[in-house]
């Protein structure tokens, strides 16, 4: 694409940017940002952004991709100045910028543009469900009904997957119930324990008892039984 001259305008600076100018860059250059997933643009997307400005200048001063750089780095701090003020910003600009390189935006984009995943025992009770298309039907008869088709092998994977998970969860289920137990049974053994061992000490202290009260009584004086 040929480039035209460089027109000059009268007691102006080769820099300055209309609104309308501002706009169209805005414009350009948010497009190309999105396109590339919010990252940074190459020297040709630049290129083409300056040519989007100055097919649009109507006669105004002719943009380089330098200064069309450079007007978004302006942009930015601008945007984030007023982003910055406690009250809302009366910018023209500021609700576009916003939409592009706000936070919220940036957050929004990434969780709409992050996959999402089923679990996989509901992803193929989900294609299990399927009813089976005619190209499988046609590959069992192909094959004299010896094989499976694709439709027939995953709802068979299905069960088989489902099938495993009842029975996992049949198990940890006796395995849980198991340990109650065991631990019911280990409970009631430590109480017996201890009723036992109560016992044992309580008829110590009668056999002491009853010992004390049969030895027999002598007499300080004498030395006789009394």
């Amino acid at each position: 694409m040929e480039r035209p001259t460089r027109p000059y305008a009268p007691g102006g600076r080769e820099d300055c940017w209309s609104d309308d100018a501002t706009s169209v860059l805005i414009t350009a250059w948010g497009d190309r940002y999105l396109r590339l997933n919010r990252g940074n643009l190459r020297q040709k997307d630049w290129t083409e952004v300056a040519d989007a400005v100055n097919s649009c200048r109507d006669g105004a001063v002719y943009k380089t991709d330098g200064q069309c750089k450079n007007r978004i780095d302006t942009l930015k701090k601008k945007y984030k100045l007023e982003k910055s003020k406690p009250f809302p910003s009366s910018w023209i600009f500021y609700d576009t910028l916003d939409s592009l390189i706000g936070v919220s935006s940036s957050s929004n984009a990434a969780v709409l543009n992050r996959p999402t995943k089923q679990p996989l025992t509901l992803a193929l009770t989900l294609k299990a469900a399927d009813p089976p298309s005619p190209e499988s039907d046609d590959d069992v008869e192909e094959e004299g009904g010896v094989g499976l088709g694709g439709g027939a092998a995953c709802r068979e994977l299905a069960r088989a997957i489902l099938k495993f998970g009842e029975i996992y969860e049949r198990m940890e289920r006796s395995k849980q119930d198991q340990e109650v137990e065991l631990e019911k049974q280990r409970m009631a053994f430590t109480k017996e324990l201890e009723v036992e061992r109560l016992n044992m000490f309580m008829n110590a202290q009668l056999e002491l008892e009853k010992m004390r009260k049969k030895r027999p009584k002598y007499s300080h004086s004498s030395g006789k039984k009394l």
